[in-house]
């Protein structure tokens, strides 16, 4: 009974929780890798404040503004298609994300279409299998 009481002051204790709180604000490791790709890894502080459902989202609008990035994101993206033969599915809905920007009708501002090299890149990753990061990992030549 003590055990009890003891473990229910401990959840309920403002200590516990901040270190769940803290816990949500761990970044996946497919945002992890795409800013690495980017060479951008020091806005992972700044994505730590974007919920995980939003992040994809987010990651897509930034590059879709700097060419730079989306060059690097997309050789990323097609050596692990080309290595592992699929990609996450956090890439899959940056990818799609990236799709439905540039396939509106209406110019979002700041956001310039790519080539077609860099749009059927997209597509393909679209289509591509979805796998586990690290099965992605694995697949990789060192």
């Amino acid at each position: 009974m003590l055990r009890i009481l003891l473990a229910a002051a401990l959840f309920a204790s403002p200590l516990f929780a901040a270190t769940a709180a803290r816990a949500q604000d761990m970044l996946s490791g497919s945002l992890i890798e795409a800013l690495k790709a980017i060479e951008k890894p020091e806005l992972g502080g700044v994505f730590t404040y974007v919920g995980p459902q939003n992040a994809p989202r987010a990651f897509a609008d930034l590059i879709a503004r700097d060419p730079k990035a989306m060059k690097r994101y997309t050789g990323k993206l097609m050596d692990d298609l080309k290595a592992a033969g699929g990609l996450t599915a956090w890439d899959h809905e940056v990818c799609a994300t990236l799709v439905n920007h540039y396939a509106g009708a209406v110019e979002m501002p700041g956001i310039k279409k790519p080539d077609a090299k860099r749009l059927k890149a997209l597509n393909d990753c679209v289509l591509a299998p979805v796998m586990e990061l690290q099965d992605i990992v694995m697949r990789r030549k060192k």
